[in-house]
């Protein structure tokens, strides 16, 4: 009974994302060619929603480091691939947001940015899929470190090790040349 209130919830979130996004609208697995971001208008108001991580980058059109992330690591192959099949992607661009529904609440980007302890662009956060907060990092993130991160919080790494642990593994040790994981 569990299981199918959880499945009957969780078709009712992306049924709510299909609708509120219209036409446009696309899961993780109909994008190829790009990180699938969600938009926060329609993703933030049901949150946490799925069973993936959730990583939240907050980033602005005018921040040469965010537009460094989208342009030389979002656009990479196995980057894209990665984070479509382990995490839910949402982007938040706080200049085009004024309030919004959050955990059943309106809230201001102000007030959302401060309960995040927002720092500066980009920022990128990482959460479990029942929206309980495991890491934050602030400033573009080079290729390796990037793809350690996700590796660590995508399959779950995160739950067994601290993360400085995690880089002594054999696990972490990522190619970067050759584009694999």
């Amino acid at each position: 009974m569990k299981i199918r209130l959880v499945a009957i919830v969780c078709i009712a979130i992306f049924g709510f994302l299909a609708l509120s996004c219209g036409d446009d609208y696309k899961t993780p697995e109909d994008v190829k060619d790009q990180v699938a971001f969600l938009d926060a208008r329609s993703a933030l108001p049901v949150f946490p929603f799925g069973t993936k991580p959730i990583y939240l980058f907050f980033n602005a059109e005018w921040c040469h480091y965010c537009n460094s992330m989208k342009n030389d690591i979002f656009t990479r192959p196995e980057i894209i691939k990665y984070m479509n099949k382990h995490f839910t992607c949402i982007s938040v661009m706080p200049e085009s947001l004024s309030t919004f529904e959050f955990n059943r609440e309106e809230v201001t980007i102000n007030e959302f940015m401060k309960a995040l302890k927002f720092q500066g662009y980009p920022t990128h956060y990482f959460f479990a899929p029942d929206g309980e907060l495991k890491g934050v990092r602030v400033g573009f993130i080079e290729l390796l470190d990037f793809k350690q991160l996700l590796k660590y919080i995508g399959e779950g790494y995160v739950y067994k090790h601290n993360f400085a642990t995690f880089l002594k593994l054999p696990e972490s040790n990522l190619d970067t040349v050759y584009g694999e994981f």
